[in-house]
This record gives C-alpha cells, structure tokens and sequence, in this order.
C-alpha cells in the first residue's frame, strides 16, 4: 500500500460505524498491520516485529493478557492499538505493550482518520474499545508523543492527558555530519575525540563494531546484560532487564532481525579497546530514526576516556551516512544524552477509568505521578533522590555489612 491509500477515508466517521476487535496475537492480523504500517512513519516500537516478539516472549512470564485492538470500516483497517492487560490486585489495566522498555508508545492511526478525531470522538472511541476488550477497570496509557511526524496523536488529546514523568530528547540529523556536529558544540567534542584517541593510541585505538551476525550480535546482547546488571547494583536500582520474559524478547528481537527482511528491529553496537568491550548500544530503525533501547559502559578502568560518548559520535556519525534523519536515545535526562539531543519530544499519560474501582486506582495512580514528576522537575531533590538510591545499592552489595 502506498502513501496516498492511507489518506482515503476524508469524512468523518461515526464511532458507532466502527467494526472493533480485539485478537490474543499481531499474527492474527499481521496483514492490516504490516499493510498500515507500510503506509505510515511508525517508530520501531508500533512495528509488527517488535510488538509481536514482546507478545510472544515478555506476556505470558509477566501474566499480561494481550489485547490487540484492530478498528475498521467496511473492511478497512483504520487503526490498532497493541494493548495489553495487567493485573494488580483485583484491578485489570489496560496498557500499551513493551512496558518501560517501550520509549514511544502509541497507536498506529490512518492518518487521515486520526485528522477525524476530536476530543469528543476520542472519548467514545476509547469507551467502545473497553467494552470490546471486556472486564477492565482503567487505561493506563503513559510515554504518549502528544504528535508523531507532524500530525496529532489522537489518544495524546484525551481529557484525562497529562505530562509524563519524562519525555524523549531527539536531534535531527543530515548526510553531512560535520554540519551536524558543528551544531552541536562540534568543536568541544571534536577536541575529546582527538584526546580520546590519542590516550588509546598506544593500545591500539578503538573499534566500533556492528553485530555482523546472529551468534555474534547474541554474545554482545549477554555482554550488555553483564555490564547493566552490574550498574544498577551500583545505582541501587532494581533490573528491568532481569524481569521476567526481557532478556528473552531482546533475544527473540536478535533471531527476527537475522531471520528475513525484518533487519530494522536490532542492531547492536560494541565499542572495543584494548581486547574489551567497553560501551554497547542496541538500536532499532524505523521511518528514518534511529531508536536507541538501551546502552552500557564498562565499569574498569577504561572508564576515564568516557567510551559511551565516544561510542555515541561514532553511531551518530555512521547513522548521518546511512541517510538517516532523526535519533534518540530513549526516555530520561542524563547528562551524554543532552550533549547531543537538541529536541524535546513531549509525551503525555492518559489515566482513565472504565469502572468504580478504576476510578478510585486512578485517583491514586495520578498522586503518585504527580509526587514522582515533582521530584524529577526539582534538580536538588532529584540529585538527593539518586544519591539515596546509590546509597542503597552500596549498602545491599555482598559484604557491605562487614566493611562498615
């Protein structure tokens, strides 16, 4: 399908004309999804691929029901919202699927439908879908982009929208990298580099290597899980990548990248100095854009040179000769990522109940969102919030009772 089917539907549609249903899989309707998002500048995270490897993988360890909601008129698909419900307590929630590991998360809209929807629309539209899904108390519908590509993103508008915890920074970016770079304090970093590789000269310099292969893009993925496990322990963070299905959806995105066409859903960066790996990125491509998912440095001695962001001028300059136009680094602030990402994507939370008891979780859930943005919008409390959390991790490490 190309870009001009996906504008056909110019008149607005009424909710009540919809046909909506709901699917346990994206296989069921792996052909409107791939045939919509061929159509559309979805980022990776809506892809077929990607949700579909999280379904299989990630749901059923952490006891989400998928709920894949495809909407159409007249047999065409308009629309899907790759839902999952979660249980807490006697409350079923519904969510978009990939949890934190999910940076962007959204439907995947016509388009010309989406330019449909108002706020009074929106709300009927996500009321017929509660009903179809059945037996939910609430949409917890966080890490929204209020726009996608320049048009609206129609959940991001609902009443119930407030702004997320944090948003995406993202940079734009073009075939010549030096412009890139000199937009971006070109000639600090250029200084850190030259440093950078004059201190590793005698080693042999540095390396950036792309997983070339499945078993090889595999043993970097395990290096990566080494080296994260190791920092949140120092962080006194609990392992997202330790919950249960994650490690083996990253695997499962490895196997589908190297197993057809869909080479858009993985890609694995390694930094090597001096026989090491000391910085791992993994990414995903989609419309253009470099997404990243996750990175890693080493904690040696290494460390000094700063091999992330040497890792990251390495990327950014390979993804400008790639053609590529945009790229980001995730959700969060942290100091590597401001040095380069310029652009601040807003992103919204819609909290909205279905049931009384939803309700009463809502009130709750929004409090403590509320709390949670006020320390991350406050600099010295977000810094004492880290530095306690740091504490924490040193006080649980093995031995840290008898060294006191």
């Amino acid at each position: 399908m190309d870009g001009s089917d996906a504008q056909a539907p110019t008149r607005r549609i009424a909710v009540t004309d919809l046909d909506i249903s709901v699917h346990a899989s994206p296989r069921a309707i792996a052909d409107d999804w791939r045939r919509l998002e061929g159509s559309l500048p979805v980022s990776v995270y809506q892809s077929f691929d990607w949700i579909d490897c999280w379904t299989e993988a990630a749901t059923g360890p952490q006891r989400i029901r998928p709920a894949i909601v495809a909407i159409r008129h007249q047999g065409r698909p308009l629309a899907i919202l790759p839902l999952g419900i979660e249980r807490i307590g006697p409350l079923r929630i519904g969510r978009f699927l990939g949890g934190e590991h999910a940076n962007i998360r959204m439907g995947l809209f016509d388009p010309a439908f989406s330019a449909t929807l108002d706020r009074t629309s929106t709300l009927a539209l996500l009321s017929r879908v509660a009903k179809t899904i059945g037996r939910i108390d609430l949409f917890d519908l966080d890490a929204q982009p209020r726009e996608w590509a320049g048009a609206a993103n129609p959940l991001a508008a609902h009443t119930e929208a407030a702004p997320a915890r944090c948003d995406v920074g993202m940079m734009r970016l073009e075939p010549d990298f030096a412009a890139v770079l000199k937009a971006h304090r070109g000639a600090k970093k250029a200084k850190k580099r030259r440093w950078q590789t004059n201190t590793l000269e005698p080693v042999g310099g540095f390396q950036l290597r792309r997983a070339g292969s499945e078993a090889e893009a595999l043993a970097i993925l395990d290096s990566y899980f080494a080296q994260k496990a190791a920092w949140f322990r120092a962080q006194g963070i609990d392992d997202s990548f330790a919950e249960p299905g994650v490690a083996e959806f990253f695997r499962a995105l490895v196997r589908r990248r190297w197993s057809g066409d869909s080479n858009f859903v993985m890609e694995l960066d390694a930094l090597e100095i001096d026989g090491g790996i000391r910085a791992i990125l993994g990414s995903g491509t989609r419309s253009g854009r470099l997404s990243g998912y996750f990175m890693s440095v080493s904690d040696d001695d290494w460390r000094r040179v700063s091999p992330g962001e040497l890792m990251l001028y390495e990327v950014i300059a390979a993804s400008c000769e790639r053609g590529l136009t945009a790229l980001d680094l995730g959700r969060g602030d942290e100091r590597y990522k401001a040095s380069w990402l310029d652009v601040v994507e807003p992103h919204v939370r819609a909290i909205v109940p279905v049931t009384p008891a939803g309700r009463a979780a809502a009130t709750v859930l929004r409090l403590a969102d509320r709390a949670e943005r006020a320390v991350r919008d406050n600099p010295k409390l977000w810094k004492l919030a880290k530095t306690v959390r740091r504490w924490r991790g040193q006080a649980e490490k093995p031995g840290a009772a008898e060294s006191d």
